[in-house]
């Protein structure tokens, strides 16, 4: 088993459609599944995504969708989404509550911009300032 990062290749598959490369890891350490698309696009895009069954019909996974969106850690400002919506060349910023799951997804045509993006939201979602 090679690991790349702390990842292990699980598969890897073409998809001539999207004239793509597809390629799923899995992040031994916590047993996290990460999906690698390659492809001419010139739109880089991001996403993370948590598994947020309800126990409820109260709402409590949207609440949190905005919420962990309102500062984090590294960037404590009261509004880092509105801030990136005002100023980043994104071509895609979001956050979206389903059923069974919560996804922050982003895109920008600009790889420096992307790479804000993606630091932003991980951060967020990952050390929210709740």
């Amino acid at each position: 088993m090679s690991l790349r990062h702390g990842f292990e290749s699980l598969w890897v598959r073409e998809i001539p459609e999207l004239k793509a490369r597809a390629e799923m890891f899995l992040y031994v350490r916590t047993g996290t599944d990460m999906l690698s698309l390659t492809s001419e696009d010139e739109n880089k895009v991001f996403g993370i995504t948590f598994r947020t069954p309800p126990s409820d019909s109260t709402g409590i996974a949207h609440i949190l969708e905005h919420s962990v969106l309102c500062g984090s850690r590294k960037y404590p400002v009261k509004e880092p989404f509105v801030e990136l919506l005002k100023g980043s060349l994104k071509t895609f910023l979001n956050a979206m509550t389903y059923p069974d799951k919560t996804c922050y997804p982003v895109a920008s045509q600009n790889v420096k911009d992307f790479y804000n993006l993606v630091d932003v939201y991980l951060d967020a979602v990952l050390y929210p300032r709740l």
